[in-house]
This record gives structure tokens, sequence and C-alpha cells, in this order.
């Protein structure tokens, strides 16, 4: 009591001559009520102590010094909370200022103690904090008096408590109710919007149009409601600024209707366009389309083109741009993909369009991704490297390159004299580096460079890169266990990301920082995390010391521990850390969806699950709905089901469907959301286009129950944020969508439904696609297609993008735009890229159909690759290209003097062989498929075979003819027929002759062979004793008389030596009919 009087006394006392100050003094009172669980001055039992006053009591006015720290000390939340609802002591905190997490951690204190506290008797600024539920005790009247105070006192307002308070007003919310509302009015449900007059909206519209935070279903929802009330139309610039914000909720087929000068007129407002961006991404497309409709010429699109929407621009229209500075500049402005860079980098890559920006470091990062070995080919060296050194940037402006990129630069600086300056360059370009060429002495700064790299980019065929680099830097840095210092972590980075668990769980426990920025880690991985974390040896301590500041500041480690992990905390650290989390990190939806699972499993395993058939933990509803942690209460599934209405599935579909992931959450909100429209024919779009990722777990009866007409519909089912989808189940929706008269698969709908799911419709349906809409759609990735599907496309693609028919060669912009279709081209086409000098990379050229690689010879796949062609030895043991290296003779494959091996052995001579054995047939075939047939012998020649005939020739008979095949020319004589592939060597005598595709060899006047065009010409008929062809691994010998083929097994097989003088007969007849 002495103590207590003491503090009232000196609450009043002036201080001003005093030798203390009031802080001093309340620097007493927190050392005499420091406690480490109990209160001290207060017991239940005692009459004398049992005030809950005890704040104002033993601290009064001296509460304006009051840190969270100093309130933690005092005692145990569960003793504290007590007196937090006391009237003196919030009277007490109405009249401070204090702190923002003091005020958070005594709101919370309040409603720990009385849930059902009435928020009315709140401080103002602790209604910012109270819990939403809590509103829902309040009337309607009581609702926009609260209103008032929130919307003008707090900032980021927990969604929770605009639900509630929205809710209040049941289906009674019209104009004066929104005003209340204002910035809080994304609290209002899709279903509460639906019944407010159109009237009501209209005269909002001021407000609605300047609220941030729409959800997509609620911004629909508006719009739907003011457009079929006939009360506004969207037609001009002029409503289409007035709906701010809500223009996110306009559909594609509101916008195709807009003229293009319209639209370009409203895109000058930026608001405008920075709400667009938030739109479906359709919604954009369409935007842009309409903007191009204009003017086509593709200076004026950029020009038109908003640069926040350049990305939505088709490619075909990116080509034909001047190099005059404006164009450059405007160009280096705009956010593009790479797919579209790609196809002007050498308008904004060469020296005076970098010298009009300054230097090519003032390249933008969204342009510097477009460099390829095809686009730079015809730049000078030297600013190559410029390009390449500008690409060194870090954070936000990092230039994100692929695997083919990295290489081609490589091979560009590889023998710069400063090729070892490793801080010049982009570290992801470091990662393919030929190490034998890095000084040891430099070894640590090497991969010092490349501890910033991303060790994602290695593809699968060059992943064992990955491996060999982390053997190297065991090796620089002397590594010989798996535990690693704090010295190996700093000067790993980012390789850290490759470790395996051994490395993860016994090194320093610095390597959790690193760890922390890596894009992906395997369950190994994370199970070797959490062994460490639980270890308690690092910075974190041991587990029982473990709070929700703990799993702040584990970065998004949480993203991949398990439940085991989780079980470590009680429920309520979990779900303020959750809250947090999903708050303050944007995150992917499949990793969120993992770690809410884990937890979930963590709160499973503390309590049994619920068997009963009825709802015990609460009615689900929107305020329920609108908890950023949601569904995270109803871990028990059957809860979930018994507290989950049709109605308010059917009321807030958008917005459960935006915080439910698993899948047998979402099977019920779908099973739910049927019932709701049980007594209709179908479920609307309005409602299918809101079902996210609820729509991955439907089946093919609930298709037929969607109606899916529009584009909108498509585009949204296609989302890929929301999981890929089974192809029978796409192919089911693109044909729903399809059945819709006017409906086809134009440019808009390819784009919305990606090659992934393009793939699962039959060939006949592809082949409806025009050329038109192929042209005007982005790069889709078909890879997964069947090869007769790859044709289809690949055949409309080569029209589609086909710049000149007469040429023999391919334009490097029709190449880039047909690439991602190439998997279908045929030997033909593949064979004319080979003649344009395009520098194919190698991801494209291992992506082509195996049986057309195999039929190139190693000059054409030169010709193809260009630039890259070193990276052939990279890959020399990915399938296809191992197949092709086996196919080629060795000393054609030395010649390209990249290092491979493998091939086969050059031809030989060899000895005659004579029998007079009867005559049979033997066909050896040999790696690509060419054919030589001498009597009725066949032999297969692939293609850069050698045909080597003894000291004789053998000439054409009359009536021979040569046929040419795809793969190399036939040649008859008689009844016998040598197939010599494009580029094959033919020997006659001593004389050898290398016949080319298109080259002509003319001996006297008889023509004998032709290969892909070529032309042999023999003069007067000659037999020799000793002819001898060898073909892959089998072999013809011929001699006067006979012939013997040995296959590939070995067996000898003689001709019928009569049938050899006939030959001869005809040979001697034909050469004096030509001579007459």
């Amino acid at each position: 009591m002495a103590f207590q009087k003491l503090v009232s006394v000196l609450g009043e006392y002036n201080f001003t001559t005093a030798d203390f100050t009031r802080e001093d003094f309340f620097d007493t009172i927190r050392s005499y009520l420091t406690s480490a669980i109990v209160p001290r001055c207060y017991s239940q039992s005692d009459p004398e102590l049992n005030s809950t006053a005890w704040f104002a009591e033993y601290i009064g006015s001296f509460i304006s010094f009051l840190t969270l720290e100093d309130l933690q000390t005092f005692g145990a939340a569960q003793n504290i909370q007590v007196f937090t609802v006391n009237p003196l002591n919030i009277a007490l905190f109405n009249h401070s200022v204090l702190p923002a997490n003091v005020t958070n951690y005594y709101t919370e204190l309040i409603y720990q103690q009385d849930s059902n506290f009435s928020p009315l008797l709140l401080p103002l600024v602790f209604r910012c904090v109270a819990p939403g539920p809590a509103f829902l005790q309040l009337s309607a009247g009581q609702s926009e008096i609260v209103l008032y105070n929130l919307t003008t006192l707090c900032t980021d307002l927990d969604p929770q408590v605009a639900a509630a308070l929205s809710s209040n007003f049941g289906d009674n919310i019209d104009a004066s109710v929104i005003s209340a509302l204002g910035s809080e009015s994304t609290g209002i449900s899709t279903g509460q919007i639906a019944m407010i007059r159109p009237q009501d909206l209209i005269a909002s519209i001021g407000i609605l149009s300047s609220v941030n935070g729409w959800s997509e279903g609620q911004a629909k929802a508006i719009i739907q409601s003011l457009m079929s009330s006939g009360m506004m139309q969207i037609s001009n610039a002029s409503a289409l600024l007035m709906l701010g914000s809500l223009v996110t909720g306009i559909p594609a087929t509101t916008f195709s209707n807009i003229s293009g000068s319209q639209l370009i007129a409203a895109s000058l407002n930026p608001s405008f366009v920075t709400h667009l961006t938030s739109a479906p991404q359709i919604v954009q497309q369409t935007f842009v389309t309409q903007i191009i409709s204009v003017n086509s010429n593709s200076e004026t699109i950029i020009e038109n083109v908003p640069d926040e929407l350049a990305t939505e621009i088709p490619r075909a229209l990116l080509l034909g741009f001047s190099s005059s500075n404006t164009v450059v500049t405007r160009l280096n402005k705009k956010k593009w993909k790479r797919q579209q860079v790609e196809l002007f980098f050498d308008v904004v890559a060469v020296e005076t369009a970098t010298a009009a920006l300054g230097s090519p470091t003032n390249l933008s990062s969204s342009v510097l991704q477009g460099f390829t070995c095809t686009r730079v080919r015809t730049i000078k060296r030297s600013q190559i490297k410029k390009l390449i050194k500008a690409c060194r940037r870090r954070g936000r402006n990092r230039v994100r390159l692929v695997e083919t990129q990295l290489t081609c630069m490589y091979n560009y600086i590889r023998t710069e004299a400063d090729a070892t300056s490793f801080n010049l360059y982009p570290p992801d370009m470091l990662l393919y580096y030929d190490y034998s060429l890095v000084p040891q002495a430099s070894c640590r700064s090497y991969f010092e460079q490349l501890a910033d790299a991303d060790f994602s980019v290695f593809s699968t065929a060059l992943s064992y890169k990955r491996n060999d680099l982390f053997t190297n830097c065991r090796s620089c840095l002397g590594i010989t266990s798996t535990s690693l210092t704090e010295d190996n972590i700093s000067v790993m980075g980012n390789m850290c990301c490759t470790l395996d668990g051994s490395y993860i769980e016994n090194s320093d426990p610095s390597i959790l920082d690193k760890l922390n920025n890596c894009p992906e880690l395997t369950d190994a991985q994370a199970s070797a995390v959490e062994a460490l974390l639980q270890s308690g040896k690092t910075k974190y301590g041991a587990p029982s010391t473990w709070n929700d500041q703990t799993l702040r500041e584990l970065g998004t480690l949480p993203l991949y521990l398990t439940s085991t992990f989780y079980g470590n905390f009680d429920k309520k650290t979990k779900r303020s850390f959750l809250k947090y989390f999903l708050r303050n990190n944007k995150v992917a939806r499949q990793k969120r969806k993992a770690m809410r699972r884990e937890i979930r499993k963590s709160n499973k395993k503390k309590s049994k699950r619920s068997l009963a058939s009825e709802c015990t933990v609460g009615n689900i509803t929107m305020v329920t709905i609108s908890d950023e942690t949601f569904p995270f209460d109803y871990d028990d599934i059957n809860q979930f089901d018994c507290c989950l209405s049709a109605t308010t599935v059917k009321n807030n579909l958008d917005a459960i469907t935006q915080k439910v992931d698993q899948e047998e959450y979402l099977a019920i909100v779908l099973r739910k959301l049927r019932e709701a429209y049980a007594a209709n024919v179908s479920i609307p779009e309005s409602q299918v286009q809101l079902l996210g990722p609820a729509s991955r777990v439907a089946t093919n009866d609930d298709i037929n129950k969607w109606s899916i007409t529009k584009i909108d519909t498509l585009s949204a089912l296609m989302d890929s944020t929301n999981g890929p989808w089974d192809p029978s189940l796409a192919e089911a929706i693109i044909s729903k969508y399809l059945s819709k008269e006017g409906n086809k698969l134009g440019s808009a709908e390819l784009n919305t439904i990606g090659g992934a799911n393009l793939c699962s419709l039959d060939a006949d349906v592809l082949r409806n696609i025009s050329q038109q809409s192929l042209k005007g759609a982005d790069a889709l990735d078909v890879s997964n297609c069947t090869t007769e599907k790859k044709t289809v496309l690949f055949n409309i693609a080569s029209e589609a993008f086909a710049t000149n028919t007469r040429s023999q060669t391919v334009s490097l912009s029709s190449y880039q735009l047909t690439k991602t279709y190439l998997g279908g081209a045929n030997v033909s086409y593949v064979r004319s890229l080979s003649a344009s000098n395009v520098s194919m990379d190698m991801d494209t050229f291992t992506s082509l159909d195996g049986s057309v690689v195999l039929q190139l010879s190693v000059d054409e796949v030169q010709g193809l690759l260009g630039q890259n062609v070193a990276e052939l030895k990279s890959y020399e043991n990915q399938t296809l290209v191992q197949s092709w290296i086996r196919a080629q003779p060795q000393s054609q494959l030395d010649r390209l003097g990249v290092g491979l091996t493998g091939g086969r052995a050059d031809t030989t001579t060899a000895t005659p062989t004579t029998s007079n054995a009867a005559s049979s047939t033997t066909v050896t075939t040999g790696s690509a498929g060419a054919s030589t047939t001498s009597g009725s012998a066949t032999t297969s020649i692939p293609a850069g075979a050698s045909t080597t005939t003894g000291s004789a020739t053998t000439s054409n008979s009359a009536g021979a003819s040569t046929t040419t095949g795809s793969a190399g020319a036939s040649t008859t004589s008689g009844s016998a027929t040598t197939s010599i592939p494009a580029g094959a060597s033919t020997t006659t005598g001593s004389a050898t002759t290398s016949i080319p595709a298109g080259a002509s060899t003319t001996t006297g006047s008889a023509t004998t062979s032709n290969s892909a065009g070529a032309s042999t010409t023999t003069g007067s008929a000659t037999t020799s004793n000793s002819v001898t062809t060898t073909a892959g691994s089998g072999s013809t010998s011929t001699t006067a008389g006979s012939t013997a083929i040995t296959g590939s097994s070995g067996v000898r097989v003689r001709a019928d030596a009569g049938f050899s003088v006939l030959v001869l007969l005809v040979l001697l007849i034909t050469s004096q009919h030509i001579f007459v």
C-alpha cells in the first residue's frame, strides 16, 4: 500500500526542481515490480492486494515510459492479462501515447482474458488492432460510428475487422454504408455485392474506384452489376478512368469492343495503367491487341503501347525497327519477355545504339536478357564483350539468363586476355568456364565470384558440371570432409544450394544463411537443415527456447521444414508466424501449400481427429475466411466439412479459393459449390472463373456442369499458377469452350491455353489453327506433344513465319519465331537452317526430331550450330548427340576441333573375294540409312560414308537410272543400285571424288551417280575384277563373275556369276550405242 501511495503522490509531483526525473522514478517502479511469473503487489486472496487496477495503482501516470520489454518483465502473460480489462487501467492507457508493440500486446491480452470484450470500450488506437470477430457484436449503427474512427486513425487494418463490420450490415449495404466503409469496402463479400442496388454502386463509384485491394471476384461482381443494369456503358476512355481500381474486373470482351484510340487515350493515365497490370493477363492482352489495331507498324506500336504492357505485344510485330535514337530509347524503357527481345536485340545492342544510351551498361536488364548467339553474330567482338560485362548485375536488376545464353557468352570471351578477371563477368557465366583454364593461384577468386551464381540454371544435360564445380572447389579450398568451415561457406556462397544433407548437417551453422538464398531445397536438404536446427548449435539455440521471433528470423527456410520441426511451437505461435509470413512473403502457391500442410500436420498430432457430424469449432463465415491464416483452425477436415455451408461457398468462393490449398479441402469446396447450384443446369461462368486451384480436383462430371463460353473463363481455368492440368481434363475444358459457336483457337486462346495443354488436343483439332492465329501467339512450348502433333504445328508455324518462300535459306527472324516448333521440322527445313547461319543453340538442337538429326552430316551440323558448335563436347553424353556422334566418321568429327570421340571408323579397302556361289541377297544397314545395291545385294551407307571401287570403274549400262532420296542419291547400274548420301566420297581407281549436295563430276558422257543433286558421268563401260564397297559395319566385295557381300553379322553370301556376265554384256552394248 505504501508503494501505491508513493506512485500516486509522485504522479502529481513537479520534477522540475528535483535531482531526478520522472523517467528516473519509472526505473525505480520497474525494478520494484519486476517478477518472473506472478505480478508483485497482487494476491487474489488478499483483500488489500486483489485489485485488478494494477497498472493504475502501481504505475499510474508513469505509464508513458512503459516499453514492451518492461511489460513482459512484470509477470507471465496469463497472470498479467487479468488486469487488462479493468476500466481504470484502460482509462490510463487511453490518455497515454505508447509504442505500437505495447498497444498490440496489451490488446492481445485483453482478448485472451475476454474474447467478447466490446471494442467500444477500448481506447481508439487500441481498436485498430482488436481482433475482427470482436466487432461482430456491434449493431449496424455502432458499426458506422466505429468505422469512422477506424478509417480515420488506422492504417493496415486487419481484413477480418473490415469483413466483420461489413457483415453487420447484412444485405442492406447502400451508398451511406459504402461511404462509411471507405477504403475498408474490400470487406464486402461477393454475395453482398450482388445484393447492392446498382444506383447505390453508381452513387459510390468515387469511393469504390479509389479502393485498393479488390479481389478479382469483388471487382468482377461490381462491374457485372453496373453493366447488367444498363446504368453504365464502358465504351470509352472516360468510363475506364472513372472506374479506377475496378478496371481489373472488366471482361476481356468489353475491352475488345472499345476502340483502340480510346484505349490509347486511357493509357496516358499512369494510375489506370498501374491498375490494369493487376488485371488478368487475358485482359491485358486484349487491351494491347486493340491498341495495335489502330496502327500495326512496329515503331508506332512501341509508341502507343504502355511500357508496362509491352510484354503482350505479339512477337511477329517486333521486327523491322530502325536504329534511330528514339526507337532505341523506347525499346530500352519497356518491359519485355525474353522471347520478344531476342528478335530485335541486334538493333539495341550495336555500338551506335548503346552509344546513344551512354554505354552498354545503360541497357536495361529487360533488354539484356535477349542476348543470343543468333543475333550477336553481326556485332563486333569487342562490343559483344561489353554487352556480356553489362550483364553483371545483382539484386532486383539482375539479368536473368538461361544456359544457352551463358554458354554462348563464354565461347565469345574464353580466349580473351581478361577471361580470368572473374569479377568482370556475370557470375552465372562463370558456371560454364573450362576449369582447366583457371590458374590454380586464382581458384579461390574464381569461386568467390561464382558464389553469387544461380546454380539452378543448369539443364539436365549439363548438370554434371554442377558436380564438377564442387569437386574442383573442394580441391581448391582443401576441403577433405563433410564439415565445412565458416570460411568455406563464405567462399562457396550459393554453391551451398547444391550440397547434400551430410554437408549441411555437419557444417558451420552459417550455412543456414546461404541456404536461405536457394530457389529450392530438396527433401534431403530440408531434413538436414532441420537436424542442424534441432541440434541447438545454431544461433537460434535449443528448440526449448524457440518462439515466434525464431520463425521469423529463419527467412524462407520454414517453407521446407516438416511437421516435426513445427511441433516445437504451440498453436498460437504458429498462427502468429503464419499470418506474418503470408503477409510479408509473396511465395508460389505450391510452396505455401507445402508449408501449410506441415503446420496442419503438427497441429493434428496434438489433437484427436473429430468424429462429430456437427460443427464444434465454429461456423465458417465471411469473417472466418478473411483471416489471413484460414483455414488454420480447421486442421480437422471433418470440422471443415461440417462448418462450411454451401451458401457460404457460393457467396465467398473467390476468398475461399485464394486461401485454401490442400486438395482434400478443395474437394469439399467443389462439392459444396455443386450443392449450391444443384437446381441449376450449370454453374455460372462468374463462379467458374473463381474456382482457382479448386478446378484441379474436378472430374469430367464437374466440368460438364461448368459453363465455359467466354475467353475470360477459359483463361481463368488455364491459369498455370493453380497447378498443371491432367491432359484429359484440359482437353475436356478446351473442347467445351470450342463447342460454343464462334469460338476458335485464335491467338488469345493459344496464349491462354499454353503449349502443354495445347498438346492435349487431337491432331485434327490442331490442324484448324490458322497461320494468323499462331503468328499472333507467344512462343508456345510444345515439347510434350507427340511427333504427329509437333509436325502439324511446325507446318503451320513455318508457313506463318516464312519471309521468302523461294529462298533456299531461312531468315534469322523466321528461325527465331519458329524455334519452339522445330521439334516437328523435317530434314529439308533443318538443312536450310544449316545454310542460313542461325547459330542454333544446343537446347533447340536436342529438341529436333531424332530421325532428322541422324540424317545430318558433320558439315551440316557445324553450319547449324555456328558459334555454338563447341557445345557439342559438353553435350556428348546427351542421348541424341551421342547417337549422332556414333553415326559420323571420326575423321570428320575431328575436323570440328572440339574433341568429339566415339565416331565410326573410316572406310578401308578390302581384298577382292571371288565366288561362284548361287546368287542371294544381303542387306546391311548403316547409321543413316543410305542404301547401296549391287546386283541383288543391298548395302546401307550412312551420310558421309566413303565408297571405294578398287582400281576400276563400273559405268552405267543402257537404261541405267539415277534416283535421289532424302538421305542421298541412289545410282543404278542395270539391276545394281548404290545409294550415296550427300557428302559421300566415291573413289574410282586411285582418284577419290567427294560429291557434296549440288556438286557435279563429269568423266566422259554417261551419268552413273547422283547424290542430292550431284551428277557423276563415266566414259565407256569397264567392269573391274576387284570392286570393294565398305559401308557401316558390313562390306560388299565384288569380283568378275561373282559378288561377295559380308553383312554386319559376318555372314558372307555370294552372287551368281552368270548374272554378272549378263550385266557386262548390257554395259558393252550400251557403250557402243553411246559412241555411235
